[in-house]
């Protein structure tokens, strides 16, 4: 790649990956006020006293019960009528109990309706009356600028949300996209997963080209939530015919070694025409880690016949899987 006078010259290819921005809602008064996004979040040296989170998704959330543990009192305002509003319920309820037992106050199915700030801090004023803390988090979603990066001389529709690339990530000739801006999930495991592909073809090098029925996500709270692929309500959408089975342990199988955020969680949604999975959520002390499995069995099409077969290790975490196989019928 050469930089000239006009800008980048591409000798081989150009791989856009700018990523995206914090989404800042337009609430009334909110614009002006010294807000903070998650990129001033983690930049802080001090813990406030108090924090308003205003979204109840991953980055809220992660956040939120961070600087919970660091001391400050927290409100996490959610308007869907609960956290994780796009993972499984059960999952939701089970980091709702976990947070409200550490002191977090959740108010969901709330929305922001005015912001004020004065030399004595935030209000938010929510249907159910007014929060006031030091500090205002602003975590609700993540936006793009595609007009910004001049993919209209691509012949691209800037005016989407994200670009839409083929299999091996090209937008035009010599030209790719990777991470936030393709709409395939906003982690940096499928910016590097989309990176390789790029690069092998960029080389004129053989491989497959992308797959997403099985990306893996992980909300890093304690218990951490871990999910691939479809939700039992996306897999509906899609006019799968779905069986599910849950397991809930109030206690893990490990709970004498691990006390704290122990409750753990499998779902299972298997797509009962074919007998595989199509996606699971794993929550849990380690529920990143025990998705890993899951991961496998959905992006292997793996006959759930067959993972009823193996044998699973106790004690772990990872053998409330088993017990959720051992409920699909």
């Amino acid at each position: 790649m050469r930089i000239g006078d006009e800008g980048f010259t591409a000798t081989r290819a150009i791989v856009v990956n700018t990523g995206t921005d914090p989404a800042v809602p337009s609430i009334p008064g909110l614009a002006g006020t010294p807000f903070w996004t998650n990129r001033e979040a983690v930049a802080a040296e001090t813990r406030p006293e108090s924090l308003i989170v205003l979204g109840g998704g991953a980055i809220g959330l992660e956040l939120a019960q961070a600087f919970a543990r660091f001391g400050a009192t927290v409100n996490v305002v959610e308007v869907a009528d609960r956290i994780l509003p796009l993972e499984e319920p059960e999952a939701s309820q089970v980091l709702t109990d976990a947070l409200t037992t550490e002191g977090l106050t959740l108010h969901t199915g709330a929305t922001a309706q005015e912001v004020s700030h004065d030399n004595a801090g935030f209000t938010v004023r929510i249907p159910d009356g007014e929060l006031t803390a030091e500090r205002v988090l602003v975590a609700t979603g993540r936006t793009t600028d595609l007009a910004g990066l001049g993919l209209a001389s691509l012949g691209l529709d800037t005016d989407r949300r994200f670009v839409e690339p083929d299999e091996h990530m090209r937008i035009g000739d010599r030209v790719y996209a990777i991470g936030d801006i393709t709409g395939k999930g906003a982690f940096t495991h499928v910016s590097m997963y989309q990176a390789a592909i790029a690069a092998r073809h960029i080389l004129g090098d053989d491989g497959p080209g992308a797959e997403y029925h099985a990306v893996p996500r992980v909300t890093f709270t304690d218990p951490e939530v871990g999910a691939v692929g479809l939700t039992e309500v996306q897999a509906h959408e899609q006019g799968i015919d779905v069986h599910t089975a849950t397991t809930e342990v109030p206690g893990s199988a490990r709970g004498w070694i691990h006390r704290a955020g122990n409750e753990e969680v499998i779902k299972l949604v298997q797509d009962a025409g074919r007998g595989v999975l199509v996606g699971a959520t794993s929550v849990g002390p380690h529920g990143g880690e025990v998705l890993s499995a899951l991961a496998v069995a959905v992006h292997a099409e793996v006959p759930v016949d067959r993972l009823k077969q193996m044998i699973y290790a106790y004690p772990t975490f990872h053998r409330a899987i088993e017990d959720a196989l051992s409920r699909l019928t």
